[in-house]
């Protein structure tokens, strides 16, 4: 498989909200409440969230169609820390055959007769013992395809910042190297959010990243941070 090669921390970029794609978020936007209600109004039948969502050039794939995808899921795990919520994310183990050392959910490929929750949830207790007692699930995101070829469902979940603080983190060597948190203001705050465009086979290609505290998080993570980003943007925009 051909990939691009470049060092994505060096691609010129602008920040997002220099592009004028959006309001600040509210408050209220960014609260377990609300996100779960938002991924519920992806299925219903409402044309004005509906043609609002698809106008916001929903983010389905990173730079060209792989065929046959293989099946995996994330878990975008949220913690509930008073009027906060911050979102656990990963760095790989540096000898991965895909995205060596690279910022991603906990997940993975899904096995013979698993469903996506059960994918993301086997994962998490595989890479990190992730114990999902206690575990809310929110709902899920649009399937995102990478170039890598994995068409992935994120599972949105979140647990109280007591919840996770009685988890017997036990991060296997083998697939992760360290887990971390970062607020999710920060990762879908659009004066952070940096937009990158590259050239690879004569086309003009084009990635989200944010830098906090030393971590370089773009590809297929930002991707679907993006995704849910423009999601609470389109509910704002139907309840005004």
């Amino acid at each position: 498989m051909k990939l691009p090669l470049f060092n994505p921390r060096e691609v010129p970029s602008i920040a997002l909200s220099s592009l004028a794609v959006g309001a600040v978020l509210p408050a209220h936007a960014l609260s377990v409440g609300f996100i779960k209600a938002a991924l519920a109004r992806q299925g219903q039948s409402h044309a004005k969230l509906s043609s609002h969502w698809i106008n916001t050039s929903l983010l389905r794939s990173d730079v060209s169609s792989v065929e046959p995808y293989r099946t995996a899921a994330v878990l975008v795990l949220l913690i509930e820390n008073g009027d906060d919520i911050d979102v656990v994310l990963t760095v790989r183990a540096s000898h991965l055959r895909h995205h060596a050392g690279q910022i991603s959910f906990v997940g993975g490929a899904l096995e013979l007769g698993e469903t996506a929750l059960q994918a993301a949830l086997r994962e998490a207790m595989e890479e990190v013992g992730f114990d999902n007692a206690g575990l809310h699930v929110l709902g899920e995101l649009p399937i995102y395809h990478t170039i890598t070829g994995f068409a992935i469902t994120p599972i949105v979940a979140s647990m109280t910042a007591v919840q996770w603080r009685e988890q017997n983190i036990v991060i296997d060597e083998q697939e992760v190297d360290h887990m971390f948190t970062v607020p999710l203001s920060v990762l879908l705050n659009h004066s952070v959010i940096q937009v990158h465009d590259y050239t690879w086979e004569n086309q003009t290609r084009q990635y989200y990243s944010v830098t906090h505290e030393g971590y370089f998080i773009w590809g297929a993570s930002m991707a679907i941070l993006r995704n849910l980003d423009m999601l609470l943007h389109a509910c704002i925009g139907i309840d005004e």
